[in-house]
């Protein structure tokens, strides 16, 4: 039974009803269509004044499933737009909601998941074969019959991050390929290609070559850095990722950064580097005969020089000695 605690809800006219801004946002930021339909049928009951409604009335009404219903009030719950009053679990189903017409209910919102109950996975897999078929394929990929919460993660790649079947299947072998069995592991990179947007087989062979180039470009500078044992910080990895994307650097003229930097501070600086390729990029300069080029001195032309190493060094022991602040977390 769902008690539906009366909420004041702002005035509407004869023959309207007031749905709060955010409700309709989430519609098209979540794509929570089935999430939105028991939200607007619940608060039409509630004016109707029918309080005392279950979540089996609910599904019936809207022909979904109970699970869906629960999820939806909890989905809703983590958006600030409902309060749930005496929950126990997800399988109990029996809890007190209010809807939530301020700004200050936001406050009080938890993170949201949805939750599956088993019953609920296998009618499901039964009525989409495509689904079902997913399943035994994944078993095979990671070679051992998967657990009921490997399950209940599986399922979630589809309903809950939305991705297509295809691509789950490509995700799995693609991070087993690299040694990945985890799927605690494998549903973190499902929210990355979730919000990434890799809904197709394309869009997922696209996503693969991209990472095998910047592993492969992330080893090689590892290589000229003399980096081998530790793991790269997340900020390092943000450094590398600009040389390769945005400067668009080949390890060779890293090197020739990273011996520069040496000779100028006497040690390894991601920042300083930063500050040399940079500068190198926006002058053209990517092969290393234009940068013993530049570095040659000019005697007739001291003055115009197009690259002034003395200014180079100022502000990259500025960048060295005023950071910006960004954590270092560290990263693969």
């Amino acid at each position: 039974m769902v008690m539906i605690i009366e909420s004041k809800a702002p005035g509407s006219p004869s023959g309207y009803m007031t749905l709060p801004a955010r409700v309709a946002d989430l519609l098209t930021e979540a794509g929570c269509a089935t999430y939105l339909s028991v939200y607007i049928f619940t608060l039409r009951q509630c004016e109707k004044g029918n309080l005392n409604i279950s979540n089996d009335y609910i599904a019936e009404a809207l022909k979904i499933s109970k699970m869906d219903v629960v999820n939806a009030f909890l989905f809703y719950s983590s958006q600030g737009l409902v309060k749930i009053h005496n929950f126990t679990t997800v399988d109990d189903g029996d809890f007190d909601i209010e809807f939530c017409f301020s700004a200050a209910c936001e406050k009080t919102a938890v993170p949201f998941k949805p939750s599956y109950k088993a019953s609920e996975i296998s009618r499901r897999l039964q009525e989409n074969p495509r689904m079902s078929q997913m399943y035994k394929l994944v078993g095979q990929i990671l070679g051992k019959t998967l657990s009921s919460a490997d399950t209940e993660l599986l399922y979630s790649f589809h309903d809950y991050y939305g991705l297509p079947v295809e691509v789950i299947l490509v995700l799995i072998e693609y991070y087993v390929s690299k040694g990945k069995h985890s799927m605690k592991y494998i549903e973190k990179e499902a929210g990355k290609w979730a919000s990434a947007g890799i809904d197709s087989i394309e869009k997922a062979k696209a996503h693969i070559e991209k990472r095998e180039e910047f592993l492969s470009y992330t080893s090689r500078i590892r290589t000229v850095l003399g980096i081998q044992e530790r793991r790269l910080t997340t900020r390092e990895l943000s450094y590398i990722h600009n040389w390769q994307s945005e400067f668009n650097m080949s390890p060779d003229m890293v090197k020739a950064a990273y011996e520069l930097t040496v000779n100028q501070t006497g040690k390894l600086s991601f920042a300083y580097m930063n500050k040399i390729l940079e500068s190198w990029a926006k002058n053209n300069i990517h092969a290393p005969q234009d940068v013993n080029k530049q570095t040659k001195p000019d005697s007739k032309k001291p003055k115009n020089s197009r690259y002034d190493f003395e200014a180079l060094q100022r502000q990259a022991l500025e960048a060295v000695n005023f950071p910006d602040g960004r954590d270092e977390k560290h990263g693969v």
